[in-house]
């Protein structure tokens, strides 16, 4: 079978867990965790689509009451209908950056969610991609946390990433566990209670919460496995997640539902790199040519590095209004390269010149593994 033969309506969820606009926070955190889930979409009470929310939402803010109602935090989603192809839902869910999309009939009703795992989960049958060996698509040197580093540790680099779930690993590198950011929401996302004698004394005190007290079984395969063993394995363990380990259970890889989405989307794509920009609130599109004209200038470089030839590249921008018509950019940038992935955080005033700031950091990245990749060769023996 081929992914273009299958339909959203071949593989969507026709009853999606969902959360009402006028549900507070707190709710709605305890229902998804419940389910195990990371979005919802959300809707009225007659079952007609008002909008999206997922732990991505929440990591982005700060200081957020449970009691705000979840119609304050939700975000406007893209959305497909039953017919659509599954290749373009895909296309759609990377260009959102979104994990599921919602479907909906003509009058907006929700109908059901086509998800990531819906899509890695059709790949099982599409022969193209279920005997992919992993080791030509992993993302090598991946990023980790300690089982012994602050839990805040973990949701900064979950925040860099854009990912829910991070391995974990001992001093020696070996996987151990992973964890989740939906059972760190209690910790880290609470009602505010009335304050101790030592707050209104001026003790600024609190405990330190560790990795390990939040560790969930890891979730692995070995080196050698094929894409339809990691699909296997993720669905077996309900993870987004999946870590490449050596002989000695050491992590030399990982693969997300992400990557795999957007492995797809790349491959039947035109040759070149796939290349995402989400979160830029702008009509004009003469922004957004001026993005990409900066960015395939920087790519033209990078390109010329041996073995860091780019795949894909994410561009993730948020917009802060500061008061008056002032907007600060923030951006994440994530480059997929043959040999290694790298990331890269900058904002400012300047909107181009943040995208310029971005690629360049990029390139002096890569510049810097080739340099000491090359210092490494003049003492090998």
């Amino acid at each position: 079978m081929s992914i273009d033969e299958i339909y959203v309506k071949d593989v969507m969820s026709t009853s999606p867990i969902v959360a009402y606009g006028d549900e507070m926070l707190s709710t709605v955190l305890s229902r998804m965790k419940e389910k195990e889930i990371h979005e919802v979409p959300v809707v009225d009470h007659k079952n007609k689509l008002l909008g999206y929310f997922d732990f991505e939402n929440l990591m982005r803010r700060k200081n957020v009451p449970m009691t705000s109602k979840i119609s304050t935090l939700m975000i406007k989603p893209p959305r497909v209908d039953e017919n659509t192809k599954l290749l373009d839902a895909v296309k759609t869910m990377v260009q959102s950056g979104l994990r599921s999309i919602p479907v909906v009939d003509n009058n907006d009703s929700l109908k059901g969610l086509v998800s990531r795992t819906d899509v890695t989960k059709a790949l099982l049958n599409v022969p193209q991609y279920s005997g992919i060996p992993i080791e030509e698509i992993m993302i090598r040197d991946p990023v980790t946390v300690n089982i012994n580093d602050d839990i805040n540790v973990a949701i900064q680099k979950m925040r860099n990433l854009g990912e829910l779930t991070i391995p974990v690993v001992d001093e020696h590198n070996h996987l151990v566990g992973m964890v989740h950011i939906r059972d760190l929401t209690n910790a880290v996302w609470r009602v505010k209670e009335r304050p101790t004698v030592g707050e209104i004394k001026g003790q600024k005190e609190k405990k330190v919460l560790f990795v390990k007290e939040f560790l969930n079984p890891p979730v692995f395969v070995r080196k050698d496995a094929k894409l339809k063993d990691v699909i296997d394995t993720m669905l077996k363990m309900k993870s987004y997640i999946c870590a490449i380990v050596d002989e000695e259970n050491r992590i030399v890889g990982i693969i997300t539902q992400k990557d795999i989405v957007e492995l797809v989307a790349r491959k039947e794509e035109s040759e070149g790199v796939f290349v995402q920009i989400t979160g830029l609130e702008s009509d004009d599109p003469s922004v957004f040519d001026t993005i990409y004209q900066i960015i395939e200038k920087s790519l033209k470089k990078i390109g010329k590095f041996e073995n860091y030839t780019p795949h894909s590249l994410n561009i993730h921008v948020e917009e802060h209004n500061v008061g008056g018509n002032e907007i600060n950019y923030a951006i994440r940038a994530r480059l997929v390269t043959e040999k290694k992935v790298f990331y890269i955080q900058e904002n400012g005033w300047n909107l181009y010149k943040v995208v310029d700031d971005a690629m360049s950091g990029l390139e002096r990245m890569i510049r810097k593994e080739k340099e000491t990749e090359k210092e490494l060769r003049r003492y090998m023996p």
